[in-house]
């Protein structure tokens, strides 16, 4: 309806028309050209009026805009806008800087919203006046600078972690701890490691507990391109179960009670390099399928946090269990077997080492005299023989605890080792010759082993053989009689 009225509609002040038509063009120009999105709606969200910032954002004209919906101008944040119009229509009161963020052409944009409610006379309906101040560019900017920060924190841990790793590295190196002996099982397992170790395959690594696993591991890990990289060990019996899963993974701060700060997993340290999982037949089971996601994917998720994390680690793995068994009782995942078992290495026991004992209980007198400050030089005959015929069912492990304590007992040049009584493979009547060369304890195993075997009819393994009644396992009565050579007669 034409306005023939010669004041201005909507003033409270009496203005004569072609004053006021001037301040209305003024204002105009303040309106359309003010740093700020302006927006007026009546209740049913249909736009009254907006400002030409607002319709360039929104890629229309200024003129085609009222009448439409915020939906239809604002679609990716309508929502938002409306659940502010309505509370201000509601309440009949003001809304001041009220964040709300949306994406729009895959970029991201924040809004601080103000909201005021407008009505022009008594008879006319409550409208909403909205100023809307776009702040994107700050957000953004906090959020790259929390981003930068996070991952300050992030690189910190990771090097803390990976300096930790250094030095048990280098303590490790310091000990001297190579793989010693020239036994053929050896020789054949230091082959294996040296072909396997310039891939980057996954290694399963079996052996009775002290078999020296772990020395395998770093020797691969040693040879292979990630040797300037950390190898970080990971020993997953000795991980709570409720912990595990952090330990490896990581986790986000507040991610679960106690998570009071972001933690880097092992995986995520070792990424470059190699990780070490030694007793993996411990691992829970419902862990298990998180390990069999990282090795298929080479990605991650932190507990708490839905982002993927790429990552680079050659997996090197060792148990003393029979996994397949494991398999068989439900206790071990078969896929997870199979994929961790693309290039495994058995490491015999010591007593399958023939000859290895000595060279390597030699290393450990040394290494423990100079430790001690002794002057060692060499292990009696007498006690050589005893390490010879003795069964070690520590294996490495044990004999270096037992070399250690008999260095700090040792008060000449000359090591005398303690062995303890209950594992011996010789019956008493050989022990009582020990004193003698040998070459006579030698033929007194020999006669020991052909009297149990000639009362077996040969029998090695099984329920009552010759290895049971022996107290041995029966690979190694089996080594012993080839190293004795005996071998059963063809004649009838």
């Amino acid at each position: 309806m034409h306005n023939t009225s010669p004041y201005l509609e909507g003033t409270n002040d009496i203005i004569p028309c072609g004053s006021a038509c001037e301040a209305l063009n003024f204002l105009q120009q303040i309106y359309h050209s003010a740093p700020v999105c302006m927006l007026a709606v009546d209740p049913e969200n249909r736009v009254i009026r907006l400002n030409q910032r607002l319709a360039d954002f929104a890629g229309k004209g200024v003129s085609d805009c009222p009448g439409l919906t915020v939906s239809e101008i604002l679609p990716d944040a309508a929502s938002q806008l409306k659940a502010i119009t309505k509370q201000v229509l509601k309440s009949g009161l003001a809304i001041l800087n009220q964040e709300i963020s949306f994406a729009k052409a895959g970029q991201k944009f924040f809004w601080a919203v103000s909201a005021y409610p407008v009505t022009y006379d008594p008879t006319s309906s409550l409208t909403a006046s909205l100023i809307i101040n776009d702040i994107s560019e700050l957000r953004n900017t906090q959020i790259g600078l929390e981003k930068a920060y996070q991952d300050i924190l992030t690189l910190q841990e990771k090097l803390k972690q990976e300096n930790q790793a250094l030095k048990n590295h280098l303590s490790y190196n310091l000990e001297d701890n190579s793989m010693l002996g020239s036994s053929p099982s050896l020789k054949q397992v230091l082959f294996q490691i040296h072909k396997v170790a310039p891939t980057d395959a996954t290694v399963l690594i079996t052996g009775d507990t002290g078999t020296g696993k772990e020395l395998a591991a770093r020797e691969i890990h040693r040879c292979s391109r990630r040797a300037s990289q950390p190898l970080i060990v990971v020993n997953c019996a000795a991980l709570p179960a409720n912990l595990i899963e952090s330990e490896l993974f990581g986790h986000e701060k507040g991610s679960f009670t106690g998570a009071i700060a972001r933690k880097i997993g092992r995986f995520e340290v070792a990424s470059g390099g190699s990780i070490f999982l030694d007793e993996i037949g411990e691992m829970p089971l419902e862990l298990q399928s998180k390990l069999l996601r990282v090795l298929q994917e080479n990605q991650l998720e932190r507990i708490g946090s839905t982002k993927l994390i790429n990552i680079d680690v050659r997996v090197i793995a060792a148990t003393n269990r029979n996994l397949k068994a494991q398999v068989e009782a439900g206790k071990f995942r078969e896929d997870l077997f199979f994929r961790l078992n693309v290039f495994p290495i058995h490491l015999p026991s010591l007593a399958e080492r023939d000859g290895d004992v000595v060279e390597i209980a030699t290393s450990f007198m040394l290494q423990f005299a100079r430790r001690l400050g002794k002057n060692i030089n060499c292990i009696s005959p007498a006690s050589i023989a005893r390490m010879q015929t003795y069964n070690w069912p520590g294996n490495i492990r044990e004999l270096k605890n037992v070399i250690e304590r008999s260095v700090i007992l040792c008060h000449s040049d000359t090591l005398e080792v303690d062995l303890p009584e209950t594992a011996q493979k010789m019956p008493k009547d050989a022990q009582a010759a020990e004193a003698g060369s040998a070459q006579n304890l030698n033929e007194v195993e020999k006669a020991h082993i052909l009297q149990v075997l000639n009362s077996t009819f040969w029998r090695v393994r099984g329920p009552g053989g010759a290895a049971e009644l022996l107290g041995l396992k029966p690979t190694t009565l089996e080594s012993r009689m080839a190293k004795l050579g005996i071998k059963r007669s063809t004649r009838r």
